[in-house]
């Protein structure tokens, strides 16, 4: 019996190992492209552009705070405004919110774990402002949610859009400032943050009659 456990284990592990080295096989082959190559050259000159180590203390503590809104607790507390202030369908917008977040969060961890990009303050040998829920970089999942909600709830009128939206954007640039991403990423993340999002949008459209914009 315990052979058979050793056995079924190796079987295991070699799979595991099969994996591993058709991911570093397939990966190599995608970073030696020649656009990958200048996406990536581009994208390391502009990181060190805007993280530096020598920020002022109160610029750092000030883009640590955006980064940590971008956990989710500023949108937790716009979906609270839409419901205290009587926004007509309230929880309509917020329930197109919570599924184009859920569909940003898979979305976003399937593409980390396949490209596992290093964030760019170990490539770099730099300490970063404050640490990363995970190892991955590329695209930034703040980023992805952030520009989701926006699409999803920000569109309700030009007021709400231009608060999400502000927040969305200082989110994304907080997460290059404070080390953890590069802008490529936070890039990516606006714009399939955005597709899933205004996807999601014709869907409930078509459903509920909702308006695609709000009343924008």
């Amino acid at each position: 019996m315990n052979e058979e456990k050793k056995a079924k284990y190796r079987r295991k592990r070699h799979k595991i190992y099969i994996k591993n080295k058709k991911q570093k096989e397939r990966m190599a082959y995608i970073n030696s492209l020649p656009i990958i190559q200048a996406v990536s050259f581009l994208d390391n000159k502009l990181f060190l552009k805007i993280f530096k180590t020598e920020r002022k203390n109160i610029i750092k503590k000030f883009m640590r705070g955006m980064s940590r809104l971008g956990d989710g607790y500023v949108w937790a507390i716009l979906s609270l405004y839409f419901f205290i202030s009587g926004i007509p369908n309230a929880s309509l917008y917020f329930t197109r919110a919570i599924i184009s977040v859920f569909l940003s969060i898979i979305t976003f961890l399937y593409i980390k774990k396949f490209v596992r990009r290093l964030r760019p303050y170990k490539k770099h040998f730099k300490k970063p402002f404050m640490l990363p829920p995970d190892i991955h970089s590329f695209p930034s999942g703040h980023t992805m949610v952030s520009f989701a909600m926006s699409m999803s709830m920000g569109t309700y009128s030009i007021n709400t859009a231009i608060i999400f939206y502000i927040i969305a954007i200082l989110i994304g640039y907080s997460r290059i400032f404070v080390g953890l991403h590069y802008p490529f990423d936070v890039i990516v993340g606006i714009i399939i943050g955005t597709i899933i999002s205004f996807i999601n949008n014709i869907a409930f459209y078509l459903i509920t009659g909702l308006p695609i914009l709000g009343h924008i």
